[in-house]
């Protein structure tokens, strides 16, 4: 039960959680939800890195979605062995009642099996970079960060972006819910002076 096994879940769509973390002398903290089909990641701040925080936020997209939507889209969730995930009845457990995903972990010292995860992280530090103290931060700031991540073109995806990928296969309520946005192409932002805007 501790360990993922993909070939027991080989046709089901797995979202990747991690964390990123500010500065020594800031307690917030980013919690990432990675879709690797279509190279999608939400962000969500935290006040601190707890198991407390991290459920409250997947309560809150929960609630925002509504339990079969939040379980059509978060049908398995992989993630690291940090103790701020330690509470997996509490990641499971839906706030309606019954589960609502099931979890996963890496192999101990593997995070790497949620490398792609990982590697999309580099696109946040583009525009918060390592050692960003993150307390002033609000989650306007970083769903600004998120939209044009998600709308930067890459040659991996032949040109279309994770916004493109994920709206062509994903239900549209998804978007409009979390009030998710596309940057147009030529708009993108990839640089801190984008959160200089807000």
């Amino acid at each position: 039960r501790g360990f993922v096994s993909i070939k027991d879940n080989e046709d089901v769509s797995v979202v990747e959680m991690d964390c990123v973390e500010g500065s020594k002398d800031s307690s917030a903290t980013l919690l990432t939800l990675h879709f690797v089909q279509v190279h999608m990641q939400l962000a969500l701040i935290m006040k601190s890195q707890t198991k407390e925080n991290v459920i409250a936020v997947l309560d809150m997209l929960e609630e925002a979605l509504g339990k079969d939507l939040f379980r059509e889209c978060f049908p398995l969730i992989l993630t690291d062995n940090g103790s701020e995930f330690e509470d997996i009845e509490g990641i499971e457990r839906s706030i309606y009642g019954g589960k609502r995903t099931i979890v996963f972990f890496c192999e101990p010292n593997r995070s790497d099996e949620k490398g792609a995860c990982e590697n999309n992280h580099k696109y946040i530090r583009y525009i918060i970079p390592k050692g960003t103290n993150m307390d002033t931060y609000t989650q306007a700031h970083i769903h600004l960060t998120m939209n044009h991540i998600n709308s930067y073109c890459r040659r991996s995806l032949f040109g279309k972006s994770p916004y493109d990928l994920a709206m062509s296969i994903m239900p549209e309520d998804f978007f409009i819910l979390l009030g998710l946005e596309k940057i147009p192409a030529d708009e993108v932002i990839l640089r801190p002076s984008l959160l200089k805007t807000i």
